[in-house]
């Protein structure tokens, strides 16, 4: 019980108080928080446009002092609004803080790096945006990577947010080329021959880049040696991005020596001038040029083939021909051998005056005939002969070469030779005929057996 006195003596000295005093009225309430609008209607809360600040109408008994609309047109990081209610017994006032931020922030973009090459990039990279913001402040940025599609130019967008909720958004600027150029290696030349390089050939190096461009290539290269079956060349180019093809390259064949051409022999017979030579495994083709020529020319070629011996049969009595043989390789390198031979008398008598009378002769048509239907050419057998060799010239043009395997061979009224076709016209005639032993790929002959002329009239 001793205790509760305290208590029991206040609450009598107020009802004694209330009592001597039966007029007196309470202060008035606190203004309740404003409202504001449009926007959060919490008038703390940020604003991003005009904002217009409003009290509550007081109780009755109470007075308002400052308590009108307000309105707040610029950016503020607090501006203080404030109410007053009062009575006889006192006053009371509210006062809140109006936040407006109307502005966005400004945003800023760069790099993990700087570009590869030329202001350009050819890998990935990584985009960091920031932004400063004088009021509300920034909130948050985004980041953004790019590694393609290659492009002369794109802008990769980023933005910011501030704490009023204003957005901006910026890009950046950049170059992106992650592909190498395409390379041609491309020789200055043709082969020389036959799919081979002889002497020396340059091969540049062309690209092409159809986005940053081809900034540099490889320097020619000239390949001038070791002689290969297989040889090889190449090189690189670089675009503007500083990518780096890859090689390309150049293949060939390179051969600069020449095969090996023997002794060069000439035998002078009763079948005309003989050559003989030999010549090295690499040799591909053989030509024979004699000067002078045939029929008036200053030169001519007689043999162009693989064989190792030749003979001549178009000559003229007391001239001297000088015979060049060439022999060349596949890649087109010639060894030459030269030689002079002046036929002598002897090659040009007739027939009954030389030795050659005690072997078999020609017997048909007659030496001069003259006939009017194609002739049957016909002669002596030789032992061992398995093939003959006859040849017919009308005006001193060859116009057949045959191999029969007789003694005797029935001219026609046409036929084909050396890609033309011939008939047996007017004109003066003659023949030879050689016999030869073997294979014909063998290419041996004995001696001319004869020689007989005849001439076709109409």
């Amino acid at each position: 019980m001793a205790r509760r006195a305290p208590l029991v003596f206040l609450l009598v000295a107020l009802a004694v108080l209330v009592l001597a005093n039966p007029g007196a009225t309470a202060p008035p309430p606190a203004p309740p928080d404003p409202s504001c609008s449009p926007g959060p209607s919490d008038c703390f809360a940020w604003h991003t446009a005009n904002v217009t600040v409003s009290w509550a109408s007081p109780p009755p008994g109470v007075t308002a002092s400052g308590c009108g609309a307000t309105t707040i047109s610029s950016d503020t990081g607090g501006t203080p609004v404030s109410c007053t209610w009062s009575n006889a017994e006192g006053a009371r006032t509210t006062t809140t803080n109006v936040r407006r931020d109307a502005s966005p922030p400004r945003v800023t973009a760069s790099a993990d790096r700087g570009p590869d090459n030329n202001d350009w990039y050819n890998h990935g990279l990584t985009i960091t945006f920031s932004g400063s913001d004088d009021v509300s402040g920034i909130a948050s940025c985004t980041t953004a990577s790019y590694s393609g599609p290659d492009t002369g130019h794109t802008a990769v967008p980023g933005s910011c947010n501030d704490y009023a909720g204003n957005s901006s958004s910026t890009g950046f600027e950049l170059k992106y080329d992650a592909t190498p150029p395409t390379v041609e290696a491309k020789p200055e030349r043709q082969p020389d021959s036959n799919g081979w390089y002889n002497h020396a050939v340059t091969v540049a190096f062309l690209g092409t880049d159809p986005v940053s461009g081809v900034d540099s290539c490889a320097a020619p290269v000239q390949y001038k040696s070791p002689d290969a079956q297989k040889a090889s060349v190449s090189g690189t180019c670089k675009d503007k991005a500083a990518n780096t093809s890859q090689p390309a390259s150049f293949d060939l064949r390179y051969d600069t020596k020449p095969p090996i051409l023997g002794r060069l022999k000439g035998e002078i017979t009763n079948r005309g001038v003989v050559l003989k030579w030999t010549a090295s495994k690499d040799t591909h083709a053989i030509t024979v040029v004699r000067r002078p020529g045939t029929s008036g020319r200053k030169l001519s070629t007689l043999y162009d083939g693989k064989a190792r011996t030749f003979t001549d049969r178009r000559l003229k009595n007391g001239v001297k021909y000088r015979y060049t043989v060439t022999a060349y390789d596949e890649a087109g390198n010639a060894a030459v051998k030269g030689l002079a031979v002046k036929p002598s008398l002897s090659m040009t008598k007739p027939a009954s005056t030389r030795p050659a009378l005690t072997r078999p002769a020609l017997t048909r048509p007659t030496a001069g005939a003259r006939l009017t239907v194609p002739p049957l050419l016909a002669w002596g057998a030789v032992a061992n002969a398995t093939y003959y060799n006859v040849q017919v010239y009308r005006n001193g043009q060859k116009i057949l070469t045959i191999w029969p395997r007789t003694t005797s061979f029935h001219l026609q009224r046409s036929w084909r030779f050396d890609g033309h076709t011939y008939e047996l016209s007017q004109g003066n005639y003659r023949w030879y005929v050689w016999p030869g032993f073997g294979g014909r790929s063998a290419n041996r002959y004995g001696k001319l057996l004869g020689t007989r002329s005849f001439v076709v009239i109409r």
